[in-house]
């Protein structure tokens, strides 16, 4: 029963649901506080006695989880009990991040527990509160109960920084917004789904379901899309919202905000409406509402589906790619429903009137990946005419620089508008139908791709593969774009075109060359130098920042006022790995070089760092900035403000020699 109350009285009312919510909670709270209180004042300690040690001047040998720390107990000059905080900042901020995730659903299935129990139904309907005011304060009170013992312990944290002098670092302020706005999206979607179960058990699994199922068939549409259409372009799954729309548990990654909080709007007004008419008899039966379970079924039956259609396609089952993946989908998917329905409904009821979605999604899928595997519209042989070309352009990503969070999609799109010459045009669209000409695009070749083309983000693919990308601007005004990686099937022959008459350009030495375009804090170092045995080189110090900025800024002016270089002079040799040049090599076409400036993007120590190895694995971002890599240019005479930097900075003498008697002198074989 309901009754007509005043806001104040309103406030009582879900003052009271909380109090009973807390005292319900209580034991789930104390295993938590127990839990957090006790690997805070472990990672403190660890962090501390690691910190004081290294401190000390005694030499630490022993792994740490904390690459830092390691780094300080080989340097203790350093402040090193105050890095030692720092880390425990970072890592016992995470504890209680990852912690209160998992409590966050604990309290949640337990505050919406009482939509599944006919006893507790009927008490909170007798009640003087309205169903839809009883159902948001239950869903204040799970959000608080995350929240606020997560804020404490993090408080906690950041006092305990406070003391030793260490500010709060942005990875920990990151982790309010994360929890502020995942907790939200969780809670929000489990109480629509509890509203529409009529069991916990069923509420559970349909959450978890959809938090596996969901995100796991947008990575099967994408490796489809990436693996049947060569060439096209859709990026990291984990950076587009549309990969996680309906796994909530994806709002912890604190990224497309906006749309997380519309989610979780959308969420609890479909909620509020639902639970109005909710029958308080559905309590205790498989469902309230049947839609949820039918969307379910059929994603639960689309992923296990894909998965053998894909695995079966890519065995080339039947002699044919796609009459493999059309046997393997079916017989992935019809066991899947059945089961799916078996575990909800507990038995075989409604089963055949239920089963329409599954046929649908049968004729749906088999049709779709009949057009992509067939190319109906010759999307992967598309090369263009060049009558039909205003402008067009080419990225040689063994050639290529770019700041790390930038538009990479849009960098693709308007490089369509880089070259009007007829050369350089032809040069291109014979560049793209080389790379046509050698892939394989058999059916079981194209499914193979799909588990490789899953994962990854097919334009950051570093790790020693080439890569390319192709742009048109029509003569209707429409751009088309083709990325190039290599593909699971391919080998490094296959993928390799010449580029060099097009890299080697003023045109794109100035958009795309670290030289040109990077910021000083993505070189890890600039080396001058006349043969491949000595040099100058930039230490990572203030100084040598700053006086080798100084250089690039003179050489970035002069390059692009140099009328001359329209060609080869000062154009990038090479990418990739480091490796040794002389200038005696370029003396014969070049006899007024002055000496070598390389310039050095990534880490030296790339392939021995596992940690990065990992992190590609875990996020499918391999990208290609955190290699090595190295470009070289020539410095002329005619740049007279490049060598008087280089003079002024101790680098070269008078007489444009290399001056061994530099700070910044070092046998080029010692640098590495």
């Amino acid at each position: 029963m309901t009754s007509t109350v005043s806001f104040k009285e309103k406030l009582k009312q879900a003052y009271s649901v909380f109090k009973w919510d807390l005292k319900s909670c209580s034991g789930t709270m104390a295993v938590y506080a127990i839990l957090a209180a006790v690997f805070t004042t472990i990672i403190l300690t660890l962090c501390l006695v690691v910190g004081f040690y290294a401190q000390s001047n005694t030499m630490y040998d022993t792994y740490t989880y904390s690459q830092s720390l390691y780094s300080l107990a080989e340097a203790p000059d350093t402040n090193a009990v105050a890095e030692a905080v720092k880390v425990f900042q970072i890592i016992a901020s995470q504890m209680i991040y990852f912690l209160t995730i998992i409590f966050a659903i604990i309290y949640t299935v337990k505050v919406y527990s009482y939509l599944h129990n006919k006893r507790k139904a009927d008490l909170y309907g007798s009640l003087p509160i309205s169903r839809i005011m009883l159902f948001v304060s239950k869903s204040a009170s799970a959000y608080l109960f995350t929240l606020i013992p997560a804020m404490f312990f993090l408080g906690i944290i950041f006092l305990i920084s406070a003391c030793f002098g260490q500010p709060i670092v942005n990875e920990a302020i990151d982790i309010y917004v994360k929890l502020l706005m995942g907790t939200l999206a969780s809670i929000s979607a489990y109480g629509l789904i509890s509203v529409c179960c009529g069991t916990t058990i069923n509420s559970v699994i349909m959450f978890i379901a959809v938090c596996i199922a969901y995100p796991l068939s947008a990575m099967f549409i994408k490796g489809v899309a990436n693996g049947f259409f060569c060439g096209t372009y859709t990026g990291i799954f984990k950076d587009h919202f549309i990969m996680n729309a309906l796994n909530p548990l994806a709002a912890y990654d604190g990224i497309n905000i906006i749309y997380w909080l519309i989610f979780s709007v959308v969420c609890i007004v479909a909620s509020a409406f639902l639970v109005k008419r909710r029958k308080a008899e559905r309590a205790q039966a498989s469902f309230a509402y049947y839609l949820p379970c039918h969307i379910v079924k059929v994603l639960v039956a689309f992923l296990v589906g894909m998965f053998l259609g894909v695995l079966f396609g890519s065995l080339n089952v039947f002699g044919d790619g796609y009459l493999g993946f059309v046997f393997g989908f079916i017989l992935g998917s019809v066991p899947a429903f059945v089961i799916t329905h078996l575990i909800f409904y507990k038995g075989f009821s409604k089963l055949i009137r239920t089963s329409i979605p599954l046929g649908g999604l049968v004729v749906v899928v088999v049709a779709v990946m009949a057009v992509c595997n067939y190319d109906v519209f010759g999307y992967n042989e598309f090369v263009p005419n060049f009558d039909d070309v205003q402008s067009a352009g080419l990225i040689d990503a063994e050639h290529f620089y770019r700041e790390s969070d930038s538009d990479l999609n849009k960098i693709v799109r308007n490089s369509a508008e880089d070259f009007t010459d007829k050369e350089s045009i032809n040069s291109i669209i014979s560049s793209h139908s080389s790379i046509i000409a050698d892939k394989d695009f058999s059916s079981d070749k194209k499914f193979q791709s799909v588990w490789y083309d899953m994962f990854v983000d097919n334009m950051n693919i570093g790790l020693d593969e080439m890569q390319y990308s192709f742009a048109y601007k029509m003569n209707n005004g429409r751009v088309v774009t083709r990325t190039y990686s290599l593909s699971v099937y391919d080998t490094f022959s296959d993928n390799y075109i010449d580029t060099t008459n097009i890299v080697k350009t003023k045109t794109y030495t100035e958009k795309y060359t670290a030289a040109i375009n990077a910021k000083q804090s993505d070189i890890s170092s600039v080396i001058v130098k006349k043969t491949s045995y000595a040099g100058c080189a930039s230490e990572n110090t203030d100084k040598s920042k700053e006086d080798f900025a100084k250089v690039l800024e003179a050489f970035r002016e002069e390059f692009k006022a140099d009328k001359n270089n329209t060609e080869t002079v000062l154009a990038p040799l090479g990418g990739g790995y480091y490796y040794e040049v002389d200038i005696e090599d370029f003396k014969t076409a070049y006899p007024d070089a002055v000496c070598l400036l390389q310039v050095n993007t990534g880490s030296n120590d790339y392939y021995s760092n596992v940690g990065n190895i990992f992190t590609a694995l875990f996020t499918g971002n391999y990208s290609i900035y955190d290699e090595p890599r190295q470009e070289v240019y020539i410095i002329p005479k005619s740049y007279t403000k490049t060598i008087t930097a280089l003079k002024e900075i101790g680098v070269l003498n008078s007489d444009n020699t290399i001056n061994e008697d530099s700070d910044y002198f070092k046998a080029l074989n010692q640098y590495y």
